[in-house]
């Protein structure tokens, strides 16, 4: 019902962001080249152009304007041994970012059923304070249930979604360094008066009582830091990423819920959550060279009356590398979402090498920490645990000007099938308009 309204709101913002006209291209003659003699080679970076030689043959590339990308993004996650009803998920979303000038972004990854979109202006007397518009949906039409040891809990199947619009005001400074289209510090204050619905589903026990339909009123508080220079990939190459959010939610009618009623309204129609979040991307040290890289990341989370629908989802799946993405947590070998917890705190180190310009192979270590729910002497009881893991991810340039990725995991902290340890396999292709 409310996705017309969603699609032409953003069609509305984004009439609001046109970027410029595009500059005519640049001959490949007068483009500065890659390598330049007695000098150590250089990694291009995200929007560059440059000439450069592979096997012999001169390649260009044109600079590309990254205040104005409209992308596309497919892929799939699958894990072995699976899990019922995601063995394979698959993924598609479109993006954009809009920024014709400081006091202006847009920014929405649109999925139909999944949604979420900021628009941000401000006007020269008031800069660099802003206004705030925001949408957040998950109005997914199939039921949903929660993984306990990697079975699926089909006893507490439901449907249920959520849309949030909000609105609020903000603080936004461009960063001078590295100081690309991307790298800002902001400050929101966002009202999120929103709606959460629910249904019952067929494979649902007899004594489960779903939730009721309520208005829920949220507060969030944001930071976001994006010091991040991104190579030709948006791979983070070099600086800083980092921020948090507190919010704090109220159910206007919320009752008793669950089997039997077992999960009390009174202990969770309000609510509150902190997360945070850091990256960062350096050289190796003492390798002296553009070529080697290490990536870093830790994000955690802790709550208050946090349940199924207000705590926080983590699990595998795509990693994301834009301005908001790299707030995702991802559990590497998880399922999407596999996860439902009040607490947690994931920590990924990476080395990166980068075979060609338009190549980068990386090698990853992980270790997870979540409060989650264990199957125990025929009972569901919530427990601490680690989840560890290695992998590999391949990010190369593809065919007609895309980007394929190509992440594989091991976690010997997920459960299948009665034992600890899966694999996970991402494949992920992406390309713009």
């Amino acid at each position: 019902m409310v996705r017309p309204a969603r699609l032409a709101l953003l069609a509305f913002l984004a009439l609001g962001c046109r970027s410029p006209q595009k500059p005519p291209p640049t001959p490949d003659h007068a483009l500065p080249p890659l390598e330049q003699p007695g000098k150590d080679y250089r990694t291009p970076l995200a929007g560059e152009g440059f000439r450069t030689e592979v096997l012999g043959r001169e390649v260009a590339v044109q600079p590309r304007d990254r205040s104005s990308v409209t992308a596309w993004d497919a892929g799939a996650a699958a894990v072995a041994p699976g899990v019922a009803e995601g063995e394979a998920l698959p993924f598609a979303s479109l993006y954009l970012w809009r920024r014709p000038d400081e006091d202006t972004l847009l920014r929405a990854v649109v999925v139909g059923v999944y949604n979420e979109v900021l628009f941000a202006k401000s006007a020269q007397p008031f800069r660099p304070l802003e206004g705030i518009l925001t949408l957040n949906s998950f109005t997914v039409p199939a039921a949903q249930a929660e993984y306990v040891d990697g079975l699926r809990s089909d006893d507490e199947e439901l449907y249920w979604g959520y849309v949030r619009p909000g609105f609020g005001v903000g603080y936004r400074q461009d960063l001078d360094e590295p100081g690309q289209n991307d790298n800002m510090l902001a400050f929101s204050v966002i009202a999120e008066p929103g709606f959460l619905y629910f249904d019952g589903a067929h494979e649902a026990a007899r004594d489960f009582v779903e939730p009721s339909d309520t208005f829920e009123g949220r507060g969030r508080v944001q930071v976001r830091l994006d010091a991040l220079e991104r190579n030709l990939l948006e791979l983070p190459h070099r600086g800083i990423a980092t921020g948090s959010d507190v919010v704090y939610g109220y159910r206007s009618h919320w009752t008793d819920w669950g089997r039997g009623r077992r999960q009390a309204a009174v202990d969770e129609d309000d609510y509150a959550s902190f997360t945070g979040y850091m990256l960062g991307a350096g050289p190796v040290p003492f390798a002296g060279s553009d070529i080697h890289r290490l990536v870093g990341s830790i994000h955690g989370g802790t709550g208050d009356s946090l349940d199924r629908f207000s705590g926080f989802r983590v699990g595998g799946g795509p990693t994301g590398e834009d301005y908001e993405a790299v707030a995702r947590p991802v559990i590497p070998g998880a399922v999407i979402e596999e996860l439902t917890t009040s607490h947690y705190a994931v920590a990924v180190g990476e080395y990166r090498w980068e075979p060609v310009f338009f190549t980068y192979v990386g090698l990853r270590a992980s270790a997870a920490y979540v409060d989650r729910d264990r199957l125990r002497a025929g009972e569901v009881k919530r427990r601490d645990d680690i989840l560890p893991s290695i992998g590999a991810r391949l990010t190369t340039g593809f065919l007609f000007e895309t980007r394929l990725q190509v992440d594989y995991s091991y976690s010997a902290g997920v459960i299948r099938r009665g034992e600890h340890g899966g694999h996970e396999v991402v494949v992920h292709l992406s390309g713009s308009f």
